[in-house]
C-alpha cells in the first residue's frame, strides 16, 4: 500500500510541471526608401493604391518587396510605377506625366539618298510604334529635293514640298521638327525623344478629332475642332493643315541611294492648300467643324491613307495640338 501511495505522489508530481513560457517571435520589418520626381511637379502620391498624402517631388518610406506607385494630376494621364524597394536604399524615380487628350506633331524632311535618313525615319517608326502610339504622336514626312534632285516623293507634289520647307528653311535632310519650334538632333532618339516628352507635358487649349471616309477615289474628311480655352490665344495667327499621308509604301528596289525601299507617313497632299485655312473668325470656346475632300490618285493604296490636322501660329510656328484618322 505505502508503495502505490508514492507512485500516485510521483505521479501527480510530475504532472503538475509546466514548461517555461516561449518567447512570440516578432517579424522583422525592413525598409527602404523612393525619392519621386515628376516633370510636372504637385503630382499626387499613391502608394499601393492608398493616398500617401504625398505631392511630387517626394519621398517615400516604405516596406521592402514589390510596390505600385500612381501619380495622378488634374488634366494629366494617370501614370503608373512598379517598384522594388530594396533594404536601406533609397530608389530615385523620374516621372514624366503626359497632358490628357495631347497630340504632339513630328515634321521630318528626308530624301530617299539621305544616308542619315536611315537611322532617322527608323527612330521616328520606333517612337510612334513602341514608345507613344498614335494616341500621343503622329508624324508627317515631307519628301526634299536635295541630295537628290529625283526623289519620286517630291516629285510626286513638290509645291507643297516646297512651300513647307521654305517655312522652315529647311537646309538639311535629315530634318526633324517637334510640334513646330523645336529641333533635336534627328540621328539622336535620346534627343527626339526628350523633345517630345516636353511638349507632352503641356494641357492642350485645343482637342482634333477627325475621321475620313471615300467613295471610290473621293475622299472625305470631317473635322472637329474642340477650343477649350482661349487663353493667350490670338486667332488672326492660327491656321488649320490638314495633310493626306501614306504610309507603309514599298518598293522592290530602293528608289535612291540609300537602300531604304519602305516608307511610312509620306506627304500627298495639304488641304485646303499649303497655306492651310485661317482660324481667326474664331473668339470664343466651342465645337467648330470643317470638311475637306479630294481625289486620290490612283497611284495611292488607298488603305494606307490617313490625314493628320494640326493647329499652328504662323508666325511663331508654335504647333498646339494635332489629331488624325490613325
Amino acid at each position: 500500500m505505502r508503495k502505490i501511495l508514492i507512485l500516485l505522489l510521483a505521479i501527480l508530481y510530475v504532472s503538475c510541471e509546466t514548461n517555461p513560457p516561449t518567447t512570440p517571435t516578432t517579424p522583422i520589418v525592413e525598409y527602404g526608401s523612393v525619392k519621386l520626381i515628376s516633370n510636372v511637379p504637385n503630382a499626387k502620391i499613391f502608394l499601393d493604391g492608398n493616398d500617401t498624402g504625398k505631392l511630387t517631388p517626394d519621398t517615400l518610406k516604405t516596406t521592402v518587396g514589390n510596390h505600385i506607385i500612381e501619380l495622378v494630376k488634374d488634366n494629366y494621364d494617370s501614370l503608373i510605377l512598379n517598384v522594388n524597394v530594396l533594404k536601406n536604399t533609397e530608389i530615385e524615380l523620374t516621372a514624366n506625366l503626359f497632358a490628357a487628350n495631347k497630340i504632339v506633331l513630328i515634321e521630318d524632311f528626308a530624301n530617299v539618298s539621305c544616308g542619315p535618313c536611315v537611322t532617322s525615319n527608323k527612330i521616328i517608326e520606333h517612337l510612334i510604334n513602341d514608345n507613344f502610339g498614335t494616341s500621343k504622336l503622329v508624324a508627317i514626312k515631307y519628301p526634299t529635293n536635295f541630295p537628290s534632285p529625283v526623289d519620286p516623293f517630291f516629285l510626286a507634289n513638290g509645291p507643297d514640298c516646297n512651300a513647307r520647307m521654305g517655312y522652315y528653311n529647311i537646309l538639311f535632310a535629315p530634318t526633324t521638327i517637334v510640334d513646330g519650334n523645336l529641333r533635336p538632333t534627328s540621328t539622336d532618339s535620346n534627343d527626339v525623344k526628350n523633345k517630345i516628352f516636353s511638349e507632352l507635358a503641356k494641357v492642350p487649349q485645343f482637342i482634333i478629332d477627325v475621321s475620313a471616309s471615300n467613295a471610290g477615289s473621293n475622299y472625305t474628311i470631317n473635322i472637329s475642332v474642340d477650343v477649350k480655352d482661349i487663353t493667350n490665344i490670338d486667332f488672326s495667327k492660327l491656321v488649320l493643315h490638314s495633310v493626306v499621308t501614306e504610309t507603309n509604301i514599298e518598293f522592290a528596289t530602293p528608289p535612291g541611294s540609300n537602300g531604304e525601299t519602305k516608307f511610312y507617313d509620306v506627304m500627298r497632299k495639304m488641304l485646303p492648300s499649303n497655306q492651310g485655312e485661317s482660324l481667326a473668325s474664331i473668339n470664343q470656346v466651342g465645337v467648330y467643324n470643317f470638311q475637306r475632300q479630294v481625289t486620290l490618285n490612283s497611284a495611292w493604296i488607298q488603305n494606307n491613307i490617313n490625314t493628320v490636322v494640326f493647329i499652328q501660329n504662323k508666325d511663331t510656328k508654335e504647333i498646339y495640338q494635332a489629331g488624325s484618322t490613325f
